[in-house]
C-alpha cells in the first residue's frame, strides 16, 4: 500500500512540474519580451510620461478588478468536475455560463471606466489628457476579460503546453507593436493603442486554440447548451463566483494597481514611475510562482477529493521547497545589485526606486511561501475562509498606503506592501491550520459512517 501510495505521489508531482514547467516556459518568455518593453517605454518616454502611463493603466485595472468574477476558478472547478463524471451536457452548459459571466463582467466595466474617466483625470490622475487615454485603454475590458473562461477550459483539458505558447506569441505581437508606435514617435497613445491591438489578436488566437481544443474532445455546440442543466449547481455556482469576485477586488492590494493610483494622487506621476518600476521588476521572481499556483489547483482538488491529506501536506511542502529554490537565489542578486540593475536597464533617471525594489523584492520573497493558500482553501471548498484572509491583508495593505505613503512616497509605499505580505503570510498559516483539522474531522465522521462488516 505504501509503495502504492508513493508511485501515486510521484505521478502527482512529475504531472504538476510538467505543467508547471510549460507555464514557466511560457511566462519565461512572455516576461522576455515584456521586460523588454518596459525599459523601452521606460526609456523613451521618461519619468513624467511614464508615470502618466501607470496611472492610466492603475485606473482601468482597478475597475477591471473591482468587477472581475475571476471565472477561471470558479469554470476550472465546475467544468472539471462534469467532466470527469462523465456528464457531457452539464460541461457544455458551463462552458457557456462561464463565457457569458465573463463577457457581461468585461462590458459593465468598460462602461463604469467610460463613465468615471472625466472624474479620474480631474480628480485622481490630475491631468487632463488622461481623460482620452482612459476611453482609448478601457477598450481592453471589452476584449481580455472573455480570455479567463478560454484558459480555465485549456486547463481543464490538460493543454498546458497551449497556454504557453499563447502568452509569449502574444508578448511578443505586443513587444513588437510598442516599439513601432514609438519609434513612430505617437508616445503614450500609441502604446495603449498597441496594447488594445495585441488583446485583439490575443483573443483572437484563445479562441481558435479552445475551439481545436473542445473539438478533439467531441464538445461542439456548446453555445447552444442549456442553462437548466446545472441549475441544481446554482447556489454552489453563486457562492464561488461571489468568493472568487470578491478575491479579484482584493487582489489589486498584490498588483502595482492600488498603490500606483495612491502614490499618483499624494507623490505625483514621479513617485508613481518609481513605484512602477520597482512593482515590474519583481515580476521575474512572481513568474516563477504563479504557474505553481495555476498548475497546483487541479491537483489538490483531486486529492482532497481522495481523502489523502498526507499526500496534500507532501504536495505543499515539496512545491513550496522547489519554489524556494528559485527564488531565494534571485531576490538576493536583486537585493545586493539593485541599484546597478535599475540605472543599467532604466537609466540613472530611475535610481531612486533602487530601496523601494529592495524592500518589494523581500515581501515578495514572504508571499512566495504562502503561495499555496488561494489554491488550498478553494481545493477544500472554503472560499470564504480564502475571503477572509484576502479581506484582512487588503484592509492591512490600505491602511499601511495612507499611513506611510503622504510622509515617505513611494519607499512607503514599499513597506505598506512588506506589511501586507507579513500579515497574509501569518493568516495563511493559522487558515491552513484550522481547514486540514476541519477536513481531519469530516473524513473520520465520514470513516465512521460506513457500515463494519
Amino acid at each position: 500500500m505504501d509503495q502504492t501510495a508513493h508511485q501515486s505521489m510521484k505521478t502527482i508531482r512529475n504531472r504538476l512540474f510538467r505543467n508547471a514547467s510549460w507555464l514557466f516556459g511560457g511566462r519565461t518568455i512572455s516576461s522576455v519580451f515584456s521586460g523588454l518593453q518596459t525599459v523601452i517605454v521606460a526609456r523613451i518616454l521618461g519619468v513624467d510620461n511614464y508615470g502618466l502611463l501607470a496611472l492610466i493603466i492603475a485606473y482601468v485595472d482597478i475597475i477591471n478588478n473591482l468587477f472581475d468574477f475571476r471565472v477561471w476558478e470558479t469554470a476550472t472547478k465546475y467544468i472539471g468536475t462534469f467532466w470527469a463524471n462523465g456528464e457531457r451536457d452539464k460541461t457544455l452548459s458551463m462552458i457557456k455560463f462561464s463565457y457569458l459571466i465573463d463577457i457581461s463582467s468585461g462590458i459593465l466595466a468598460f462602461m463604469i471606466a467610460i463613465l468615471t474617466a472625466k472624474i479620474a483625470s480631474s480628480y485622481v490622475i490630475r491631468s487632463p489628457e488622461a481623460y482620452t487615454l482612459i476611453w482609448i485603454y478601457s477598450l481592453s475590458l471589452l476584449i481580455d476579460t472573455a480570455n479567463s473562461t478560454s484558459d480555465a477550459i485549456l486547463r481543464v483539458f490538460n493543454r498546458f503546453k497551449r497556454i504557453a505558447f499563447i502568452s509569449s506569441f502574444i508578448s511578443l505581437f505586443r513587444l513588437v507593436l510598442v516599439s513601432l508606435m514609438l519609434l513612430l514617435g505617437i508616445g503614450i497613445s500609441g502604446v495603449l493603442i498597441s496594447f488594445i491591438v495585441a488583446s485583439f489578436f490575443g483573443f483572437s488566437t484563445r479562441m481558435w486554440i479552445v475551439s481545436k481544443t473542445i473539438g478533439e474532445n467531441k464538445l461542439t455546440g456548446w453555445w447552444r447548451s442549456d442553462l437548466s442543466l446545472i441549475k441544481d449547481h446554482w447556489k454552489g455556482i453563486a457562492w464561488f463566483l461571489g468568493n472568487t469576485s470578491l478575491a479579484g477586488t482584493l487582489k489589486m492590494a498584490s498588483d502595482n494597481y492600488l498603490g500606483v493610483l495612491v502614490l499618483g494622487y499624494f507623490s505625483g506621476k514621479e513617485g508613481a514611475a518609481y513605484y512602477k518600476i520597482a512593482k515590474t521588476f519583481v515580476k521575474l521572481i512572481r513568474n516563477i510562482m504563479d504557474p505553481l499556483y495555476e498548475a497546483i489547483y487541479p491537483e489538490l482538488v483531486r486529492i482532497i477529493s481522495s481523502n489523502t491529506l498526507r499526500d496534500f501536506k507532501k504536495l505543499l511542502k515539496y512545491s513550496t521547497k522547489t519554489l524556494m529554490k528559485f527564488t531565494i537565489p534571485v531576490a538576493i542578486i536583486i537585493l545586493i545589485f539593485s541599484g546597478t540593475i535599475i540605472s543599467l536597464i532604466f537609466g540613472k533617471e530611475y535610481l531612486p526606486a533602487s530601496n523601494t525594489l529592495r524592500v518589494i523584492t523581500l515581501a515578495i520573497v514572504i508571499t512566495q511561501l504562502t503561495f499555496w493558500i488561494n489554491p488550498a482553501l478553494l481545493a477544500f471548498g472554503r472560499p470564504g475562509l480564502r475571503t477572509l484572509v484576502n479581506t484582512i491583508s487588503t484592509v492591512t495593505y490600505i491602511v499601511l498606503l495612507f499611513l506611510f505613503v503622504p510622509k515617505f512616497s513611494y519607499i512607503g509605499a514599499g513597506f505598506a506592501f512588506l506589511g501586507f505580505a507579513i500579515v497574509r503570510a501569518l493568516i495563511s498559516f493559522i487558515s491552513l491550520k484550522s481547514s486540514i483539522r476541519k477536513e481531519k474531522e469530516r473524513i473520520s465522521k465520514a470513516q465512521a459512517s460506513v457500515p463494519h462488516v
